[in-house]
């Protein structure tokens, strides 16, 4: 279960293609800063996470006071399992950010990560509240999701409900309650999620694990052989058709 980080890493439009000489001669320190932030936000979308992690401490080298380089490269640091260094980037950009929701989310997502939960709240309703933030529902789906890690199913389930009050649609909160139902033995209203989820989102091996599993609780043996199917033949190499394979042979 992981949690969404916002488009962060999204804007600009210079390309790993473009000649890394922009960034010299003909440029002041605060353009090449720009320049690297976009090459380096480029690699790590490629899986590149070295040249990514070069370009944006580059970035941050040239212009110390630039936001987008210091939170692009705490979204690196996250992903190399680095956080002291990722708490300094995260807190330098806070610092010279002052309004960025986006920002928030992301930060709020690593402090989860971390186990900081009521930190990590915080900066989730913080976001939330921004009349401005483009996507309510994701933030208080990740609260929804950091209140459950943190054995808050109550408060777990509040958020998820509000995200699904402003974006009734909105695949991942309708997945996370389905998921929180099964948990909570509310079998009926795992399966309503469930299908709710199916008519707005591909379907994934998580949601196929999800209906086996309520399909049994219920009793529905035909239609849980059918998402157990699905689940072997289109997501062979998942964790969940593994978890499937462990559960057949238990059964034996």
């Amino acid at each position: 279960m992981a949690l969404v980080a916002a488009a962060l890493l999204g804007g600009g439009c210079t390309t790993t293609g473009e000649r890394s000489s922009r960034t010299e001669a003909g440029a002041s320190r605060e353009e090449a800063a720009r320049v690297n932030t976009d090459l380096g936000i480029g690699y790590f979308r490629q899986g590149r996470v070295e040249l990514a992690l070069e370009r944006l401490t580059r970035a941050v080298e040239q212009d110390r006071r630039y936001a987008r380089a210091h939170a692009a490269l705490a979204v690196v640091y996250q992903q190399l399992e680095e956080p002291a260094d990722a708490e300094r980037h995260f807190r330098a950009a806070l610092r010279l950010s002052e309004r960025d929701p986006e920002l928030w989310n992301t930060y709020g997502v690593f402090l989860c990560g971390q186990g900081r939960f009521d930190e990590a709240e915080d900066f989730f309703r913080r976001a939330a509240r921004d009349r401005l933030y483009p996507q309510p529902e994701l933030v208080l789906t990740n609260a929804g999701m950091c209140m459950r890690q943190k054995g808050d199913l109550e408060a777990a389930e509040r958020y998820l409900r509000e995200a699904l009050q402003r974006n009734p649609r909105f695949p991942e909160a309708l997945l996370q309650m389905a998921s929180l139902s099964l948990t909570t033995d509310n079998l009926m209203a795992s399966r309503a999620f469930l299908q709710r989820y199916f008519a707005v989102s591909p379907v994934s091996a998580e949601a196929l694990w999800l209906g086996v599993q309520v399909e049994r609780g219920l009793g529905d043996e035909r239609t849980a052989r059918e998402y157990a199917a699905r689940l072997r033949e289109d997501f062979a190499d998942s964790v969940q058709a593994r978890e499937l394979l462990e559960s057949l042979r238990d059964e034996r």
